[in-house]
């Protein structure tokens, strides 16, 4: 059979399911290597819904609404590896097997196709264009990390980068964030940062690439705003990348554990203090982020802060006062309140009218 391969929306072609490869090198997956096909649908079933496609497709059928997009000399398929994932776990009792599977009980299932409708492209790179509109914003949106991998790899093949910001729907400013991120991570695990070391389970992609957007932080990494290669951070700079990536991460290994428990206010916190150098100080010697803001903010904006968060959790709890069952533990726990709010009172009473003054 004649491989269309000129143009990626070119006509469509039929070939069997059984034909089809497995990309081991999935765009969507980046911070994962894939060595079997089991792998890849041991992945895709846990972390991306296949088993609601394969109770679609048993319960209505296979719907042809698209081709996938193949390599025309491997037939490895670049778009549509979600949907030939629930296909192969519905016609291969030894995959499912291995995985420990089961179909789920529909009544009268549908016939699979003997068949699917494909389009051919040369390359990876001949599927960029088609694969970033159909679906990096699409219905089934790619994360961060996978985005800016993509972003990187399509802009390395020399792609402008106002091209690569239009396919994949964003501005080219979102575009340079993304991509600067991603090559200061690739630098960092180049040089001995280890991701999967990382001290909390999810990886939060946004943490690093809005912070190495922040004129303090490219400062301290010594990056240079012009500069677009590979590696952004100069090697003389290494030391500070790894520390960097240890407060945004942490490292397991070394029984160091993130700074950042929530990106905010935790980020803008790291941020400020890279600004200070006497807070940057504290920070280096002491890896405790709350002290070192304190060299950022003053103490009356932090009081300020403090009896705003506490005024409207008080206030929150007596809206919920009529709920309170009588439990002696939690009137304990008001009396106590109220207490520390009298004393509060007094002292700023007492600050309001001098120190020397009676209440």
């Amino acid at each position: 059979m004649a491989k269309n391969i000129e143009n990626p929306a070119a006509r469509d072609v039929m070939i069997p399911t059984a034909d089809l490869r497995f990309d081991l090198r999935n765009p969507r997956v980046p911070n994962e290597a894939f060595e079997t096909d089991e792998e890849v649908v041991r992945y895709l079933v846990d972390e991306y819904d296949v088993e609601e496609l394969v109770q679609s497709i048993l319960s209505s059928g296979w719907i042809d609404y698209e081709p996938l997009i193949l390599e025309a000399k491997t037939n490895i398929v670049y778009e549509g590896n979600r949907r030939l994932a629930a296909l192969r776990l519905i016609a291969d009792e030894k995959l499912r097997a291995a995985m420990n599977y089961r179909l789920p009980d529909i009544a009268n299932p549908q016939p699979l196709p003997t068949g699917l409708r494909v389009r051919y492209v040369p390359n990876r790179a001949a599927a960029r264009r088609f694969i970033a509109f159909k679906h990096i914003n699409g219905p089934f949106k790619w994360d961060a990390y996978a985005k800016a991998k993509y972003a990187a790899d399509w802009l390395k093949e020399g792609e402008d980068v106002e091209v690569v910001s239009k396919m994949l729907g964003d501005n080219h400013n979102t575009v340079r964030r993304l991509v600067a991120g991603y090559r200061v991570l690739e630098q960092a695990q180049a040089q001995g940062f280890d991701l999967n070391d990382r001290s909390k389970k999810r990886f939060a992609f946004s943490h690093l690439y809005t912070a190495v957007s922040r004129p303090a932080v490219r400062t301290y990494l010594g990056m240079d705003d012009e500069d677009e290669s590979e590696t952004p951070v100069p090697t003389e700079n290494s030391n500070q990348l790894d520390q960097l990536m240890s407060w945004l991460y942490g490292q397991e290994s070394k029984k160091e554990s993130t700074l950042i428990a929530s990106q905010n206010p935790n980020l803008n916190q790291l941020v400020r203090v890279m600004e200070n150098k006497t807070a940057l100080a504290v920070l280096a010697k002491t890896r405790r982020l709350d002290q070192a803001f304190e060299q950022v903010e003053p103490p009356s904006v932090r009081f300020k802060e403090a009896l705003i968060a506490a005024s409207k959790e008080c206030e929150n709890a007596l809206g919920l006062s009529a709920h309170f069952d009588g439990d002696e533990t939690l009137l304990a726990m008001g009396r106590n309140l109220a207490t520390t709010v009298r004393n509060l009172r007094d002292a700023m009473v007492k600050k309001s009218l001098g120190q020397d003054e009676d209440l």
